[in-house]
């Protein structure tokens, strides 16, 4: 018996959705053509794949057996796609970066500038995003490196620490919190915060560390990025963990102060990830051996 591919990739997509419905959606087929070729399917293997349910499809042990060979069919063929991919893009001298806030703002422009100049045909293309989005990104190919500030969460990946940045608890200068003589971290209980939206690898991190000490935490103000956290907090709407990177002017000149106060500070790492098994073509190599290059510097 010759098991179809096309067959194998309309049970995978019903497997990963649960029903058919999605499973059509994602690929551009009719619920009716779906659900003849999904039991056209059952009957060449003899065996049935799903129970059907009132509200979706439950694989039974035969469709639990196969949908692990064909996730790793799947993942081959999707690396297969990228090493592709990834000779095309080197061949055109193309650079596919995706970067969390801090990376993206703070750390990488400066080294892909000078990258650029010394390598003026490298086309690069850089989305800056929060953790989450970006771990994502590079999992489904969409970047070939990723430059993160939080935990890894997504499988597939490989992260490798390049640089340590502080997360300063900073206030507007007049906050209420500097003029106590001993401010402890409980005195941060029912304050209004200032983090960045929920998939921000930073916010991930400051919530465990409030957790980490018992601070009942206040009412929170969410922004998207760094820069508009920071000018809310100048202008006294709270409490927020800035990278030490991005607000080295604002301490020198006053306009932003640090919360003396002890075990708020959190160090991090930020971290390059990749896909684990695929190889790095020359234009994104040298690009990280540029970077590392810099920060021996």
């Amino acid at each position: 018996m010759h098991m179809n591919l096309h067959h194998l990739a309309i049970f995978n997509a019903i497997a990963e959705t649960g029903s058919i419905s999605a499973a059509a959606q994602r690929l551009h087929i009719s619920q009716p053509a779906l659900s003849r070729e999904i039991k056209d399917f059952e009957a060449r293997l003899g065996v049935t794949l799903f129970d059907r349910m009132p509200r979706g499809m439950r694989m039974t042990h035969a469709g639990e057996v196969l949908q692990e060979y064909a996730a790793r069919l799947f993942d081959i063929s999707r690396t297969a796609q990228s090493a592709m991919q990834e000779i095309a893009d080197a061949r055109m001298g193309h650079l596919s970066i995706g970067a969390s806030n801090t990376n993206g703002t703070y750390v990488l422009p400066q080294r892909l500038a000078v990258f650029r100049r010394g390598n003026p045909d490298v086309r690069i293309t850089m989305f800056v995003g929060n953790t989450e989005q970006i771990s994502q990104g590079v999992a489904d190919m969409r970047f070939t490196l990723g430059f993160i500030e939080g935990p890894l969460h997504v499988g597939g990946l490989v992260a490798e620490p390049f640089q340590q940045d502080d997360l300063v608890p900073v206030v507007a200068p007049n906050h209420e919190l500097l003029q106590k003589k001993q401010a402890v971290a409980t005195d941060l209980d029912g304050q209004p915060l200032l983090m960045r939206e929920h998939g921000s690898g930073t916010r991930e991190l400051i919530t465990d560390m409030l957790e980490a000490n018992g601070i009942r935490q206040g009412s929170v103000m969410e922004f998207g990025n760094t820069e508009a956290l920071k000018q809310a907090v100048m202008y006294g709407g709270g409490i927020a963990w800035l990278p030490r990177i991005s607000i080295a002017r604002e301490l020198g000149e006053g306009t932003l102060a640090a919360l003396p106060i002890e075990h708020l500070m959190i160090q991090r790492q930020l971290s390059v990830i990749r896909r684990a098994n695929a190889h790095l073509n020359p234009t994104s190599e040298a690009f990280l051996q540029a970077l590392r290059a810099s920060l021996e510097a």
